[in-house]
């Protein structure tokens, strides 16, 4: 094992063991934030899990119904669940009574969760966002939103901070469309921007049949340089932001090191192997834990 494989372990070994629900959850379907969340301090740690439990429960959706309308009941029983939390009255669902705790905890207030479950009604549905401005608004109702919320649970009030925290999961929402891409033509689903494939000239049919032609190499490459416009804009005011919220914005660490990866993929989606990536970007993780890097 090498000198930063130990450090970083020896540091995760004197957090406390986290067995709950929604730890699990988190650790099992979306390890990046279940990661970030260990540098948080020990109070809030379990009412991040709950949100990001939440967020997974909404996600996955659209691959877990066969036809929208179906869709459009589950979405509709999270919004009850939601207004059920808000008068005390939460349902018997291991997430939803986490949940529960952590809202009124934080003082959280209903729409920043009804904000990410009418956003997610777009994925239940097969056509993509028209446009890169509709594409980055739907980012910032549910990947920006989850983060805004997530800077609330751990006590920031800021405006402006809130803002760049919203701004943060815009990014890594850009480079979670590139990784997924896969994934979500496996779905039958395309979730890039119509504009920009029409653009350059990409069909479809091209990439459902996984052809990484000059133009699909040429659109990643533009999606990534719009991600990158948002980390640099949030790097530039780091001074604002404060110690308990910085955790958080280790996802600023994490996107770099994804975005690295697609470069050296040629901007390929299609060659993307996160495997081979991983203790890189856990070593580039902890540095930036270690000295407090956005």
């Amino acid at each position: 094992m090498s000198l930063v494989s130990f450090m970083f372990f020896s540091h995760l070994s004197h957090m406390p063991v986290i067995e709950t629900y929604c730890a699990s959850v988190t650790r099992n379907h979306d390890y990046d934030h279940f990661l970030i969340t260990l540098f948080a301090k020990n109070d809030v740690r379990e009412n991040l899990y709950s949100l990001y439990a939440f967020n997974h429960e909404v996600a996955k959706i659209r691959e877990a119904v066969s036809e929208p309308m179906l869709g459009e009941i589950r979405l509709e029983w999270w919004r009850e669940a939601i207004e059920g939390i808000a008068n005390s009255n939460p349902r018997n669902h291991e997430v939803v009574l986490a949940l529960s705790s952590t809202f009124h905890q934080h003082n959280l207030k209903t729409d920043m969760f009804t904000k990410i479950i009418d956003a997610r009604a777009a994925d239940i549905y097969d056509k993509n966002p028209a446009n890169f401005s509709e594409f980055k608004k739907y980012l910032s109702c549910t990947s920006g939103n989850l983060m805004e919320t997530a800077a609330w649970i751990v006590g920031e009030r800021d405006a402006h901070v809130l803002s760049l925290s919203n701004k943060v999961g815009v990014a890594w929402g850009l480079i979670g469309t590139l990784r997924a891409l896969r994934y979500h033509i496996s779905l039958k689903k395309i979730s890039l921007p119509q504009d920009l494939l029409d653009q350059h000239g990409v069909s479809k049919k091209e990439i459902f049949s996984m052809e990484a032609t000059d133009g699909l190499r040429a659109m990643i490459e533009v999606i990534c340089m719009e991600a990158e416009r948002y980390l640099h804009e949030i790097t530039s005011q780091k001074n604002i932001i404060r110690k308990n919220v910085k955790p958080l914005f280790l996802l600023t660490s994490l996107s770099r090191s994804y975005i690295n990866m697609i470069k050296n993929a040629g901007y390929n989606p299609y060659k993307i192997n996160e495997k081979e990536t991983v203790f890189p970007r856990q070593c580039r993780l902890f540095f930036s834990a270690l000295f407090g890097l956005i």
